[in-house]
């Protein structure tokens, strides 16, 4: 069997991840949903395996070729109450938004 494009990598995420990306147009943190990409982190879809990341990596990059999506990655989550949450503050952060005021725009959502 073919080594997978994750395993090649060496140092890939650990799984479960979730696809990230920036919305082209807005700028916005996006994550590969049931219905597309979607602003909620709660509402993205979870990769618990090799194969489904990969699936996910390639959707995200047929997005990126077709102008929808910027720099679409993989992002390590733990699964707390069965919604994702970032395991790296880095990305605690792009899921939360801006940290100066997490009592107003779409961090105080989520």
């Amino acid at each position: 069997m073919a080594e997978s494009k994750l395993a090649a990598r060496g140092k890939g995420p650990k799984l479960p991840v979730i696809l990230s990306a920036n919305d082209l147009l807005g700028g916005l943190v996006v994550f590969l949903g049931e219905g597309g990409w979607t602003e909620n982190p709660a509402e993205a879809l979870v990769a618990e395996d090799e194969a489904t990341a990969e699936r996910f990596l390639e959707r995200g990059q047929a997005e990126f070729r077709a102008n929808r999506v910027v720099d679409p990655y993989l992002v390590e989550v733990s699964l707390e109450g069965g919604r994702p949450v970032a395991r790296h503050f880095r990305e605690a952060i792009r899921l939360k938004g801006p940290t100066i005021h997490p009592d107003m725009g779409k961090q105080a959502e989520f």
